[in-house]
């Protein structure tokens, strides 16, 4: 029984060992944002930083809903300026709602 134990400890030790930096959805959820062609995603650092404004929409449909949620896009990312900029936000939050918080899916209706 004690070796039974220790051999599933050392398979389990080596498949999180093996784990991937990025789960496929956040690749799916960064490859979305960069498809709407609003959000820079190339340069240095943009990927993580448009995951992290993904989870704080995620965080933000928790705490108050889809309206929450695109308000957090709107703090995060958009300035004066930018061309319809609560329709992107609404987008991005879509897209964090499908692919990183999926509890949230489908609380934003079509825009």
């Amino acid at each position: 029984m004690k070796k039974l134990f220790i051999t599933l400890l050392a398979v389990a030790g080596i498949s999180l060992g093996a784990a991937p930096a990025a789960s496929a959805s956040e690749q799916a959820f960064v490859d979305a944002i960069d498809s709407l062609d609003h959000y820079a995603i190339g340069c240095p650092g943009c990927a993580q930083d448009a995951l992290e404004v993904g989870y704080r929409a995620c965080a933000a449909f928790d705490q108050g809903g889809d309206t929450a949620a695109v308000q957090a896009v709107l703090t995060s990312y958009n300035g004066p300026g930018q061309s319809s900029p609560e329709y992107y936000a609404t987008l991005f939050a879509q897209y964090a709602a499908y692919e990183l918080c999926p509890q949230h899916n489908g609380q934003i209706g079509p825009i």
